[in-house]
């Protein structure tokens, strides 16, 4: 099964195919269905109009019935005498309290509204003032008889209807009155019609024309056509039916849930409540509506329809429609199979070719004869398939000579994708590395052994170079780049690793070199200094004024050679990594103060002060304490020598988490774009009278040193200035209480590895 499911699910027209037919089979299931909805839809809609149109035709003969009782009482209240029967006026009888003569009176209206189409009477009622009945008739319940019974007199004072009817009051609705009455007399429920009687302006007793409840809808029923009316009180319960519970079976009370449905209807007068029940083995369909009489609701009105129309039609739909459906589903399969098969035999063509070309056989073409898409498809596969055999041969080409490229560049040439995955090394990385021709290049960049040159770092005349590392016994540079595709994506880094052996080895050389000169320099500068000294303190003899100058110019430029060869020692240490570090808690003010005290009398002599504001409560900081005492040295010699008038200030103040160290003088100024440079090793002024044409000069040392102890004890070092008014140089230092590494070990490489 399995096999066959793979056979056929690995071609194409099969592909096509088998979903079509399952396409076309859910389709017409849906369609089916969505037809069998519609119908059914329209059948039920159909059904409820008619049911709607009967419970309309219900209420107007019930509004008829009551318009005919009315007209009826009309006649009756305003008849006069008649002399044949010798029957008084009915609104003198009522007057006078004439039983007699009433009953005269009434008795040819009560035969003639028993028989007349619209009234049907089934009981007549005459009142007086008080409230007692003088007439009661009622005909018989047996169909075929004229006879009627006379029922005794009634109290009717207590009677709905009894005090609006003598009170002669109209209100909104007029002063006739209808609705449902059941009297003390009998159990039957009747639909009654009341009236005044009056003679002149005045009430004199009143009329009722009613019907029994059943054969109002009786007759409700024959006038709308329903097949059966139930009259429900307002809790549900069955009050009357037109149906025969002997034969039919009984008529069920709402459900809890109809009942709620029906009082929550947004407008029971105009829409009715749908419902099915099961009488007597038949289904019906009921509609409930209010039974309103005089503008008041005073129960539940169900006309229903037998459902039998409903299934009689849709049986006699139901052949139709399905044969309907399956034919034309037969023929949309044979269509959609015939047309797959149009398409699929090219394609099966084009993919036969496809498959022999990707083999080898590049020479193979697609054979279509055809206009249309596929026939296109199939001309432009071969002229793709003579372009791409082109193509491959030129990158083929292209190829081999970038390779031998690549491999006969002298550096070497790590390329590795976004996640550091070694793509290529040329032979260059491979020497460097020490590996053969045929050794298993490193997995990531990570691998490759490189490890940053910490100590002999060659610098001293350039930057730092902090992009050298150990390779083995090679040392190189490395450099990175990303490979940025056309469309502006990385696809990955390339790394360039120079071989930078000798010149670290010549740089190394010279560094050592010159930290011999210097350390060399240091004694003929001591002896030279030491000799002014004896001189000036005339220790050796008394020397007139013009030797003293003489011998004060040979003290003053020895100690400025000495500063000199001072600072070319530290930068030496500093690249040969010879230079420790030891950081330890301290007292600002220490350092600050022994580096100003040896320049003060040379600040003093140029009528220059020296403010220094440290805060008493400053907390200690972590520091080395004499690269602490130089660094601040440096700058508060660098602003004596480029501040001709003014004063110098050193401050120290807390700035959170770390302590800012400022020099502030009142020289000259750095220019804006000068201010980055100035960090730089043998950058000097830029010529004005206090830099490089002064008898004080550098040579351009002291700021760099300064920027590398800094950065050493983990803190930063800047300047701000504004030309002509003076320059700010500051440094942070931690708190003795961060314990947080200065090292910094980013790498070049670390985006890549």
């Amino acid at each position: 099964m399995y096999r066959l499911w793979k056979e056929l699910n690995s071609q194409l027209r099969y592909q096509i195919i088998f979903p079509f037919l399952l396409l076309t089979l859910i389709v017409a299931v849906a369609g089916g269905l969505v037809v069998f909805y519609l119908v059914g839809q329209s059948l039920q809609e159909r059904f409820d109009n008619q049911l709607a149109s009967v419970t309309r035709s219900a209420n107007d003969a019930l509004t008829s019935q009551e318009q005919a009782n009315l007209q009826f009482l009309r006649e009756v209240a305003f008849a006069l005498p008649n002399e044949t029967t010798r029957a008084p006026a009915v609104a003198y009888a009522l007057a006078r309290r004439d039983a007699d003569g009433l009953a005269r009176a009434l008795d040819p209206f009560f035969r003639v509204g028993a028989s007349r189409n619209g009234v049907r009477l089934d009981r007549m009622i005459a009142f007086d003032r008080s409230g007692m009945t003088l007439a009661d008739f009622e005909r018989s319940t047996e169909a075929l008889t004229d006879d009627y019974l006379v029922h005794p007199a009634l109290d009717l004072r207590g009677a709905w209807f009894t005090d609006r009817v003598l009170s002669g009051v109209a209100d909104d609705q007029g002063d006739k009155y209808a609705g449902l009455i059941q009297f003390a007399d009998t159990n039957t429920l009747y639909f009654a019609t009341i009236a005044p009687v009056r003679a002149g302006d005045e009430v004199v007793g009143g009329l009722i024309a009613a019907m029994r409840v059943d054969s109002l809808l009786a007759t409700m029923a024959a006038r709308s056509q329903a097949a059966g009316i139930t009259l429900y009180d307002e809790a549900g319960r069955v009050v009357s039916t037109t149906f025969d519970t002997t034969n039919d079976g009984t008529v069920p009370p709402m459900s809890l849930e109809l009942l709620s449905k029906f009082e929550a209807g947004a407008d029971p007068l105009t829409s009715a409540l749908f419902s099915k029940e099961t009488i007597g083995g038949r289904e019906f369909q009921f509609a409930y509506v209010p039974l309103i009489i005089r503008g008041s609701s005073v129960g539940i009105l169900a006309p229903a329809l037998s459902r039998d129309y409903v299934m009689d039609t849709w049986n006699s739909t139901l052949g139709p429609i399905v044969t309907l459906i399956v034919v034309l589903s037969l023929v949309i399969i044979v269509a959609g199979i015939s047309i797959a098969r149009l398409i699929t035999r090219p394609l099966e063509e084009l993919a036969a070719t496809a498959k022999a070309i990707s083999s080898g056989e590049t020479h193979r073409r697609a054979y279509i004869i055809s206009e249309n898409e596929i026939g296109q498809l199939a001309n432009s596969f071969n002229q793709m398939t003579e372009y791409l055999v082109r193509l491959y041969g030129q990158v083929q080409s292209e190829a081999s000579q970038r390779a031998a490229i690549v491999e006969s560049i002298t550096d070497g040439i790590v390329v590795v994708d976004d996640l550091g995955n070694v793509k290529l090394i040329n032979r260059a990385t491979r020497r460097l590395m020490g590996l053969s021709d045929d050794a298993t290049p490193p997995a990531k960049l990570s691998d490759i052994p490189l490890n940053r040159l910490v100590e002999g770092v060659p610098g001293f005349g350039s930057q730092r170079a902090s992009d050298l590392y150990t390779l083995g016994e090679y040392i190189v540079r490395a450099s990175i780049a990303p490979v940025i595709a056309s469309d502006g994506t990385r696809s990955g880094y390339v790394c360039l690793l120079q071989d930078m052996t000798a010149e670290v080895t010549v740089d190394r050389a010279k560094t050592n070199f010159i930290g011999t000169i210097s350390h060399e320099l240091r004694t003929p500068l001591t002896v030279i200094r030491g000799n002014a000294d004896v001189l000036l303190r005339g220790l050796a003899g008394t020397i007139d004024e013009e030797q003293r100058v003489f011998v004060d110019s040979i003290r003053h430029h020895a100690n400025n050679m000495t500063g000199l060869v001072n600072n070319v020692i530290i930068i030496a240490n500093l690249d040969s990594g010879t230079l420790s570090t030891d950081l330890e808690p301290m007292d600002l003010a220490r350092p600050i103060g022994e580096a100003a005290f040896p320049l003060q009398s040379q600040i003093k002599a140029k009528g220059l002060t020296l403010t220094i504001d440290v805060a008493a409560d400053l907390r200690p900081v972590l520091g080395d304490y004499d690269q602490v005492r130089q660094i601040i040295y440096q700058l508060l010699d660098n602003a004596r020598r480029y501040t001709a008038t003014g004063g110098i200030t050193i401050r120290a103040h807390d700035c959170g988490d770390h302590v800012r160290v400022e020099v502030e003088d009142t020289g000259r100024g750095i220019p804006p774009d000068m201010q980055e440079q100035v960090f730089e090793r043998f950058i000097r002024g830029d010529g004005t009278s206090e830099g490089i044409n002064s008898t004080e000069r550098g040579i351009g040392l002291g700021l760099a040193i300064c920027k590398q102890l800094v950065e050493r004890q983990g803190g930063t070092i800047g300047v701000t200035s504004v030309p002509g008014q003076g320059s700010t140089f500051y440094f942070t230092l931690r708190y003795a209480n961060d314990t947080t590494s200065p090292e910094n070990s980013s790498t070049p490489l670390a985006a890549a590895a």
